[in-house]
């Protein structure tokens, strides 16, 4: 027998709103609170997708590793994702290229790789989920968008 509970949590989540609603003033905080968690760093926005709807037509096939672009006004850094069975390969570079130390930032654990001189940098056998990076150089550090891949 199936188990159908897929509008229990919203009616859950009414109720709550309802009866123990959270305090405008605290939400605000909240919001303000997690602002801050990058304030030294640039946000680098994602560009380009190569799984993004508009762009499907022009990857060459299913097998295709996928493509990421993140702009920042400084910095692009782009990235190769390839499936490899269950895990995932990350290979990218920094815009303009300079060493750099990557972190590779997941929900349970942050991976640590380094870019060279030339911005490349990669890391292998990765889970599928979200993933965002935090690019620190010399002059600057640059935190990306969370995409899931």
């Amino acid at each position: 027998m199936p188990d159908d509970r897929s509008g229990l949590e919203e009616e859950l989540r009414r109720a709550a709103g309802m009866l123990d609603p959270v305090p405008e003033h605290l939400l605000r905080q909240a919001v303000s609170a997690y602002a801050w968690h990058t304030v030294d760093a640039e946000p680098a926005e994602l560009t380009f997708d190569s799984h993004a709807p508009e762009q499907a037509a022009l990857v060459r096939g299913p097998g295709a590793p996928r493509l990421l672009t993140f702009e920042s006004a400084t910095v692009t850094v782009e990235v190769e994702i390839t499936e490899c069975g269950d895990a995932r390969r990350l290979t990218g570079r920094i815009t303009p290229p300079r060493p750099a130390g990557i972190e590779v930032r997941r929900p349970d654990r942050r991976l640590h790789v380094q870019a060279d001189e030339l911005g490349r940098f990669s890391c292998e056998g990765l889970p599928a989920g979200p993933l965002g990076l935090r690019c620190s150089t010399a002059e600057q550090t640059v935190v990306t968008d969370w995409v899931a891949i």
